[in-house]
């Protein structure tokens, strides 16, 4: 795998799935490719397999809002959260843009070249503009492993790796920790365990919460999905925001809640102040959820049990305490927390020097100070990640277009003068550990990071993309070189006949694989029939589709999808042409023509952009008509789905250039195609004069159809932005230049001309 892309995500996780449906959203023509490590998708959610893993977040808030949880569950299993990510992705479209098995183990930025070479484990390199880290901030090789000595003869096991063959049941079992991991481990092992014992070294806060959502359901009767999706998750996050809030402020208030809460489930005043009543304040530390008290009810039945108190070492049958006591144990679950490691990993190089994030400041919480066109992804620690990360995605987004606006190659944050307090704002152990890892905050904005939602969401959309931010050199005019047809898969729509045709036959001729599209099945056949005899070396696959139904494009793009992640020419050159006057024609048929004519070609290109722009290089046609250059009398449906066509094109062929995507727009004259024998009629147009004007129409269609074809691929080839097929297009379109206020008097009388001489041919009488 090699190739420059505008953006590399690294991970593909929740993070890096979210990040590439909103670039795909908010910059459909960026390139773009997700390395992940691992051979699925997932993250976190992949790696994780211990009894009973789950968020600690509800689910309403830890889903994206363009892709709301509506499950009547709030707290929800790992394995359930893992699935949403392979929807997510597999419904944006994203999943054939993941690289598995690309450990990514370094990045050097050029500013000469302004972009990253990216070398993977394997030693692959690839290039990119931006790079994008969504790789959380776990270390996903190790966990934490405090050494406990001892000869324990029993299974020690952690959770960051647990063994498929682990046979707990009936087991005497000892979790050593107290925090989130923990905390869910016991009750799930529990169930089927001879006993479980929860060794801590102090006590941590635990809140019990519902495992249904109790918002959901109410709001969800009286308002509309969406709306009631926008309240839920307001709710949602308005009251996880407000118990941190009041925790900070009124820490007492927190503390007594969360005694009264566990004294509710185990009725045990001594139990409640010896295990569950920590030293220190509410949210010093990261809350830990336990789901309907599950692991309160577990210790009450008498499953579980609760010691508090310092390891002193493994002994052979369980774990002994510093104080004498011995914990007896079949298997022993080392639940000591997790090993934090900032940007997977990734060492850093500018311009060749190495890049220690602990000596960077944080921009926004989301770049670093110093180091161009690289952001990461890191949620919040009060709140749900997804969260944050869903406005860091935002934000990268709204910078990139910046970029993309002003003709700008690099952002790099300035260095803000002071740094002030750690990027994690929490006492945890496994935090404390690896805080030199991480960036420092500054002390004004934008370098502070609040742990803050319902303020990040008011100001971080629309913050200053500019405040504090170098911006450096203009990119240059992309020059595409020669289109390479040999091996790249061709996609032409309207293939059947005509211009269609002899573009397949010429494509095939030149080595591209074809995905040929047509509404005539038998033609079609034929065509691809002809083409595999021809050409057997070549793949050549048939779609049959009414290009007029906007379900049977979507079903053409998501069927070339499946099969050609990257494809690397689009002709868009179906077409149907509508005679009659603007009053003469009813408004269905006019927007049967616009649907093939111009909404076809825009949801079509619209879909498969991420496949055009997979590899650098790609080319779009679009085939306008001489009727997108003159606007003569009769054809009003025609005419406009021919300009719009056409502006579409001028459009993309400035917005695609720096993808490496050229874009040509055809503007043939009379080509002999079946167009006028396929031409629909105004249902109010005299039944006299339907015939006469369709022979008209026919007889000015004069130049060979394969000549057309040959011209466009010698268009595509040299990537020429426009092409006019015969002096019947050249003609208007030069007295269009130079008479432009009386060009419209002179083509009417060119066009009356031409018509009188059509009758004429078409009647038979001399010319």
């Amino acid at each position: 795998m090699t190739g420059h892309y505008d953006v590399l995500i690294i991970g593909a996780g929740l993070s890096g799935i979210g990040a590439a449906w909103r670039l795909r959203a908010a910059l459909p023509h960026r390139t773009y490719a997700i390395l992940e490590a691992r051979d699925a998708i997932g993250g976190t959610w992949d790696l994780f397999r211990y009894p009973g893993v789950r968020s600690d977040s509800d689910m309403v808030t830890f889903s994206y809002p363009f892709r709301p949880w509506r499950g009547p569950e709030a707290l929800v299993s790992g394995d359930r959260i893992r699935a949403y990510v392979q929807d997510l992705a597999d419904e944006g479209g994203i999943t054939p843009h993941i690289r598995f098995g690309a450990r990514v183990v370094a990045a050097d930025w050029s500013s000469p070249d302004a972009r990253w070479t990216v070398r993977l484990a394997d030693g692959t390199e690839l290039t990119c503009g931006f790079l994008y880290a969504c790789a959380g901030y776990y270390d996903y090789d190790a966990g934490h492993r405090p050494d406990f000595g001892g000869d324990f003869g029993g299974r020690l096991v952690h959770p960051q790796f647990w063994p498929a063959d682990l046979d707990h049941a009936g087991k005497r079992v000892v979790v050593i920790g107290s925090g989130a991991t923990a905390v869910t481990l016991v009750p799930a092992m529990a169930r089927d365990a001879a006993h479980v014992t929860m060794v801590q070294r102090s006590p941590g806060y635990l809140i019990p919460l519902p495992r249904r959502d109790p918002i959901g359901r109410p709001v969800r009767r009286l308002l509309p999905a969406r709306a009631a999706d926008a309240v839920i998750r307001t709710t949602w996050a308005a009251l996880t925001q407000g118990l941190y809030r009041v925790s900070r402020r009124h820490p007492h208030l927190v503390r007594a809640a969360l005694r009264r809460a566990a004294l509710a489930y185990l009725r045990d005043p001594a139990a409640v102040d010896a295990h569950f009543t920590p030293a220190y304040q509410p949210w010093d530390q990261r809350l830990c959820v336990i789901p309907g008290g599950d692991l309160y009810r577990e210790i009450r039945a008498g499953r579980v049990s609760v010691r508090t108190g310092h390891v002193d070492r493994l002994v052979p049958d369980g774990v002994r305490l510093r104080d004498g006591r011995v914990i007896q144990a079949d298997v022993v679950v080392s639940a000591t927390g997790l090993r934090l490691r900032p940007l997977g990993g990734v060492r850093l190089r500018v311009d060749g020097t190495p890049v220690t994030i602990g000596e960077r400041a944080a921009y926004r919480g989301l770049m670093l100070s110093g180091v161009p066109n690289l952001a990461y992804c890191i949620g919040y620690v009060n709140a749900s990640w997804t969260l944050r990360a869903d406005l860091c995605h935002r934000y990268v987004c709204r910078l990139l277009r910046h970029l993309d606006r002003h003709g700008l190659r690099t952002a790099t944050p300035a260095e803000p003068g002071v740094r002030g307090r750690p990027l994690l704002d929490l006492s945890s152990g496994y935090v404390r550990r690896s805080l030199d890892l991480f960036p420092r905050q500054g002390d004004r904005d934008p370098w502070l990071v609040r742990q803050d939602y319902l303020r990040d969401r008011l100001t971080l959309p629309y913050a200053d993309v500019t405040a504090d931010m170098r911006f450096e050199g203009r990119r240059p005019m992309t020059r595409l070189r020669h289109y390479r047809f040999a091996g790249r898969t061709a996609v032409v729509t309207g293939a059947a006949g005509g211009i269609g045709a002899h573009l397949a036959h010429g494509l095939a001729a030149r080595g591209s694989h074809l995905v040929l599209v047509d509404v005539d099945a038998a033609r079609l056949a034929a065509l691809a029939a002809r083409l595999r005899a021809a050409r057997p070396g070549l793949t050549v696959a048939a779609i049959v589709a009414d290009l007029a139904d906007r379900d049977e494009v979507r079903r053409v793009a998501a069927e070339v999808l499946a099969a050609h992640p990257a494809i690397g020419l689009l002709v868009n050159n179906a077409g149907v042409a509508l005679g009659g006057r603007f009053d003469q024609v009813t408004v269905e048929q006019f927007e049967t023509v616009m649907n093939v004519n111009f909404r076809a070609p825009m949801l079509l290109t619209h879909a498969l952009l991420p496949a055009l722009t997979a590899e650098p290089g790609g080319h779009l046609v679009n085939v306008s008509s001489l009727f997108g250059l003159i606007a003569p009398a009769g054809h009003s449906a025609y005419t406009a789905s021919k300009f719009a066509l056409r502006g579409l094109s001028q459009v993309l062929h400035s917005e695609l250039a720096d993808r490496g995507v050229g874009v040509t727009t055809v503007h043939p004259g009379g080509v002999r195609t079946g167009i006028a024998a396929r031409a629909l009629t105004g249902a109010d147009v005299p039944a006299a004069e339907v015939e006469p004007n369709r022979r008209l129409f026919a007889a000015l269609l004069r130049h060979p159809p394969e000549r057309a074809a040959a011209r466009i691929l010698d268009a595509v080839a040299r990537r020429r932005a426009r092409l006019l097929i015969g002096a019947d297009a050249a003609v208007p379109d030069l007295l269009a230049r130079l008479l432009p206020n009386g060009h419209a008097r002179l083509m009417h009388a060119i066009t009356s001309a031409a018509a009188a001489y059509g009758r004429r041919a078409a009647a038979g009488a001399p010319r």
